[in-house]
């Protein structure tokens, strides 16, 4: 098992490059023993087969492709939830794409690199991605033959010309630009250009899966900006019918699509597809059952259970983000870590998601990432603590008898906690029982407040006029963690100095932390890394700047009658099964006809 402290991190350090490195580069993947270490090949061109084995029944081999009645035709409607942001466009350097958008968008503007079910990253449109020993200069490979669908090839030159005209200039993707440090895009022949960066980032990979590695054609967008507003013009499967913003979105199949399916079957399996909104959760399970609709995504917990209950198709995923009780580490009485501990082991994780079910709560989360993915540490997983009251009066009684302890209450005392969270029905029910459990100790007081959602984004991000600045106005609340960025990406920010980093919203910052974080960011060897995460994720349980919950939940899910449902290829041919945030591959589904 991997532990780096003091002198010997560095020799492990030392060690683990020594082993990641071979003739093509240090890259490494690991099993799920976090300590097991197995060097591969560095090339983003050769990829790890990802499927889970949970849920196969429901997937199609290609034996049972070859012999299941022709999935060629038809039309299937997928029922998507409101994404936060309302779409009005689709150009991606310009408009705010959430998951819902991106179960469209991902049809028709396909993208340099995809994330997989495990988190990792495989080439799409590019056929390889390799950055340089500094990591200061990645070189991108194009797939050859590749065409929009306005029969426009995709090149290198385009490429450069979209960064220059669109990306570089949009509200969206300029900020993205910035944060993953990319100053230019070089042309190096018809189908390879660079990416200079103007500091290490061994993400990129991850960057290209987004807004910024989305491909589309420069010319259409240049000679009719309205028109590819409402349509634009990619390599995907499918292509859009001109669309009005409120309106159900349309897409036609695009005959001449780059990939195949199993046994070379031309994709996609179906002529049409629409998409409809439908806000609430169990309304969209309930029009799949009742086949009103073919396919569903859904982020509730509730809704996917009782999908499962009615014998759906269902393909789901414990995602990277998790639900927390944050604590304001600079605030007392929790700016001691002995009442933070006490916190959480007089915590009942779970009577508190039972409590929390509709708000989205899944399995019972012990770190920022799940089993699923390539960053979950069994380390991290055995080192969180379980609910021991005993344990925890003992640190309050400390606490609390300590003449010099930090809320200036007579030694003696209880303590007192402002615990607050929006007013969502279910996080409100979570919050009562919370509260039940710390006072159950009887050596705490709790102060429930209810606040809105954006009031208590503003409370807990802080402002300058703070002291310290950006330390935020709040004890105890309710909060999210994670997502599907790179970790360097997100612990950079969350962990950072507290007077100039607003998403450091724990206000937890040493430089035991800022060293890991460094290393996230200049490490290329992938076992090195998924070692920085594991002492982070360690250090999270000895400081305990927030009590986990719950992983949020998505899924894709269909009626008995359709196929293909999770299951899609590598453009190598390599298959894959599951989905990320109910995120749909909706070229490679088809509707029964038996």
């Amino acid at each position: 098992m991997i532990r780096c402290k003091g002198k010997q991190f560095s020799l492990l350090l030392a060690a683990l490059i020594s082993f990641g490195c071979g003739s093509d580069g240090p890259s490494v993947t690991r099993e799920s023993d976090p300590s097991l270490l197995q060097p591969v090949a560095t090339s983003m061109g050769v990829n790890q087969s990802v499927e889970s084995p949970k849920e196969r029944k429901n997937q199609t081999s290609e034996d049972e492709l070859s012999t299941t009645n022709s999935p060629f035709g038809g039309s299937a409607t997928v029922l998507l939830a409101t994404d936060p942001t309302p779409t009005n466009g689709w150009t991606p350097w310009d408009h705010v794409c959430a998951w819902s958008c991106r179960n469209v968008l991902d049809q028709v503007l396909e993208t340099l690199t995809v994330i997989l079910p495990d988190g990792s990253t495989a080439p799409w449109l590019a056929e390889e991605i390799e950055p340089n020993p500094t990591m200061l200069n990645w070189t991108v490979t194009l797939r050859k033959g590749l065409r929009f669908t306005d029969d426009q090839p995709v090149t290198a030159q385009g490429i450069k010309e979209g960064y220059e005209e669109f990306l570089k200039k949009g509200e969206v993707t300029r900020g993205l630009l910035r944060d993953a440090r990319i100053n230019a895009v070089t042309v190096i022949d018809e189908y390879r250009f660079m990416i200079d960066l103007t500091e290490p980032n061994p993400s990129l990979d991850v960057v290209l899966a987004g807004p910024v590695g989305r491909v589309f054609s420069v010319e259409a967008a240049m000679a009719d900006p309205s028109g590819f507003l409402r349509s634009p013009v990619g390599t995907g499967p499918f292509v859009m019918d001109p669309w009005e913003a409120g309106e159900p979105i349309r897409l036609s199949a695009n005959r001449r699509y780059w990939r195949t399916g199993p046994n070379d079957r031309p994709l996609p399996y179906l002529d049409e597809l629409m998409f409809r909104e439908v806000q609430d959760e169990q309304e969209r399970i309930e029009l799949v059952q009742r086949r009103e609709a073919d396919f569903a995504q859904s982020r509730s917990t509730l809704a996917i259970s009782r999908a499962r209950d009615l014998e759906l198709r269902v393909v789901s995923r414990n995602e990277d983000n998790v639900g927390v009780v944050l604590f304001n580490t600079v605030q007392s009485p929790v700016d001691d870590v002995r009442v933070r501990r006490a916190l959480q082991l007089s915590t009942n994780q779970e009577a508190l998601i039972k409590a929390s079910l509709g708000a989205g709560a899944g399995e019972r989360a012990t770190q920022w990432f799940s089993r699923e993915s390539r960053w979950w540490s069994s380390l991290a997983a055995e080192a969180w603590p379980d609910l021991d009251e005993a344990a925890a009066k003992e640190l309050l009684a400390a606490y609390i008898n300590d003449e010099d302890r930090s809320d200036r209450r007579t030694p003696g005392s209880k303590i007192s906690v402002d615990l607050q969270c929006t007013d969502d029905i279910h996080l409100s029910s979570m919050t009562r029982e919370l509260s039940r459990q710390w006072e159950a100790t009887g050596l705490v007081e709790v102060e429930i407040e209810t606040v809105t959602r954006s009031g208590l984004i503003q409370r807990v991000l802080g402002s300058i006029t703070d002291r310290p600045g950006f330390s935020g106005d709040f004890v105890a609340t309710c909060w999210r963690v994670g997502g599907e960025s790179d970790p360097a990406m997100m612990f950079g920010p969350v962990f950072g100095p507290i007077r100039t980093s607003p998403l450091n919203v724990s206000n937890l910052h040493n430089e035991s932390l800022s060293e890991f974080v460094d290393l996230l960011n200049s490490s290329s060897v992938e076992t090195v890394r998924q070692a920085a995460v594991e002492e982070i994720m360690l250090a999270l349980t000895e400081q305990m700047p927030m009590v986990y919950l719950s992983h949020a939940q998505s899924a894709v899910l269909g009626h008995p009658d359709t196929e293909g449902l999770g299951y899609w290829q590598l453009p190598n041919g390599e298959d894959v099964y599951g989905q990320v945030a109910g995120v749909g591959r909706w070229s490679d589904v088809w509707i029964s006809d038996e």
